[in-house]
């Protein structure tokens, strides 16, 4: 492990050159609540009966991983929770094939990686600085993160023993290569909102309804305000000129200092007493190490306080503040770092009906214009599908309903223009939809209109660029399979005779 605690190693499907200096410096822990699960049952796999710490560290793996990868926001509890299971299976049946990976394995990858690389060559330096990041910004520790990167490398080569072998078939290959590069020439019909939104209803009945059945809609009501005082450690006129090295250098000692007061604001954690005790007088604090706090006036998520540049960080961070948990993090702005403690909140409030009744009326008007829009085209498209298979043609059927045709003329679909969004949108639609096919509705909302089309012919694509197209379809449709497989091994196995989940599995996702 010393080689691990001084070297580590990154996982495959991370890309960590993204982090630099910038920090989270501390932060509270989640408490699991079981809800009505069994205490004493926390899964099993092979007959094999699982721990608490056996979840609750897959699942602070899992959130780490996120984190470095950034996609820590944008994932459930639900899919933590999940994610770590599958782990869990993965790492289960490394050890029955005997899969580690040595200290030479990592070495290797280690210094293969562009992040640990400086023109082409592995930069210890950067490794180190990278690892000093990690444990101030995210918390975790170079013996944290050696194990995390050991485990993912071993399910990474599990990963490969189940799903390496599965790849498209050749026929797939062709049907898409025609579908994307053969000359298409499509026909379609439209159906503008501007057409249903004029003569969309809304009655004063309407309105009071919506009024009273969407209370928390942040439209009726006042903007939630709040009052914060904070210590800014700021960057001098010179340090805010420096290149962005030598800055970051200077911002990392500014932290470092606004850490010492964060910490210092904290609750005693020796204090006596099941409540939790108060946080320090954060003005006291500031004066005893002789810094200057400020008090802000209220402030509403998305506009600075008085006198205060636009800062979205600093709102964030004063938004994110609740009572019981009212100091921030040491929070990153564009001249120096800064530490808040929520002062007062002034709750959002109802407006009164007359003074949202315009807004009610517009946004009402628009539902039932699209839903009237919306309407009219699967209608439409339904009796178009059913007249062109009887053999009535597209044209013919649509004037039939009394809709205008339009003709495009022949165009690849990959070639289409994605900068062209109504070009790109025919394009991705015209292979979805065979020869002499019709389309469900399609939405075209950079022209805020609805499209039923028809593909009228295909050409033949030119040969030449199969080869090409082919190689680029295998890795990423090949991609796609395994993972689809690996998923598929991961939820046969997991009920197989022996191995189960654990009860409320998803409740694990709530582990910090």
């Amino acid at each position: 492990m010393k080689f691990l605690r001084s070297q580590s190693q990154t996982v495959l499907i991370l890309i960590l050159a993204f982090i630099c200096v910038g920090f989270f410096f501390y932060g509270n822990s989640g408490i699991l609540t079981q809800g009505n699960a069994g205490p004493t049952d926390f899964g099993r796999i092979d007959g094999e009966n699982l721990t608490v710490a056996d979840l609750y560290g897959a699942v602070r793996t899992q959130r780490n991983l996120l984190r470095l990868s950034g996609r820590d926001q944008e994932t459930t509890q639900g899919q933590i929770a999940n994610d770590a299971w599958i782990q869990l299976l993965a790492l289960h049946e490394a050890d029955k094939l005997h899969i580690d990976v040595s200290d030479a394995e990592l070495l290797a990858f280690i210094q293969n990686e562009p992040q640990f690389q400086k023109d082409g060559v592995y930069d210890p330096g950067l490794y180190s600085a990278m690892m000093t990041n990690l444990e101030n910004g995210l918390h975790i520790s170079r013996d944290t993160y050696a194990g995390m990167m050991h485990d993912q490398l071993r399910i990474q080569a599990v990963f490969k023993t189940i799903a390496s072998s599965v790849r498209s078939i050749d026929a797939d290959i062709q049907a898409d290569y025609q579908k994307q590069y053969g000359p298409v020439q499509i026909s379609y019909v439209t159906f503008p909102a501007a057409s249903y939104l004029a003569s969309a209803k809304v009655t004063p009945q309407d309105i009071e309804a919506a009024y009273k059945a969407n209370p928390m809609n942040p439209a009726y009501r006042t903007d939630e305000k709040r009052q914060v005082e904070y210590v800014l450690f700021p960057l001098t006129a010179d340090q805010m000129k420096l290149a962005d090295k030598d800055k970051n250098a200077a911002i990392q000692k500014l932290g470092d200092k606004a850490l010492d007061f964060a910490l210092a604001l904290q609750p005693d954690p020796n204090a006596t007493g099941n409540s939790t005790p108060p946080a320090a007088d954060f003005q006291a604090e500031a004066k005893k190490l002789n810094l200057t706090p400020v008090t802000t006036d209220f402030f509403t998520a998305t506009t600075p306080p008085a006198g205060m540049p636009p800062s979205p960080a600093f709102n964030s961070a004063a938004f994110a503040l609740t009572k019981d948990d009212s100091i921030s993090k040491v929070i990153q702005l564009d001249n120096g770092v800064v530490v808040m403690h929520l002062v007062q909140v002034q709750p959002s409030e109802l407006k009164p009906l007359a003074d949202v009744t315009p807004a009610i009326q517009k946004e009402l008007q628009a539902q039932k214009g699209a839903g009237a829009q919306q309407a009219a085209a699967a209608i439409a498209a339904a009796v178009l599908q059913a007249e062109v298979k009887k053999g009535t043609d597209f044209k013919t059927a649509a004037a039939a309903q009394h809709l205008t045709v339009v003709t495009v003329p022949a165009f690849v679909p990959r070639k289409a223009s994605m900068n062209d969004m109504k070009q790109a949108t025919l394009g991705y639609y015209s292979t979805l939809v065979p020869v002499g096919g019709v389309s469900t509705p399609i939405p075209l909302q950079t022209e805020n209109s609805v499209l039923v089309l028809h593909v009228d012919s295909r050409a033949p694509a030119d040969p030449a660029g199969l080869a090409a197209f082919e190689s680029e379809f295998r890795e990423k449709q090949d991609q796609e399979l395994r993972e689809a497989a690996f998923l598929d091994w991961a939820n046969w196995q997991s009920k197989q005779p022996g191995t189960h989940k654990p009860p409320n599995l998803e409740a694990y996702g709530a582990v910090e």
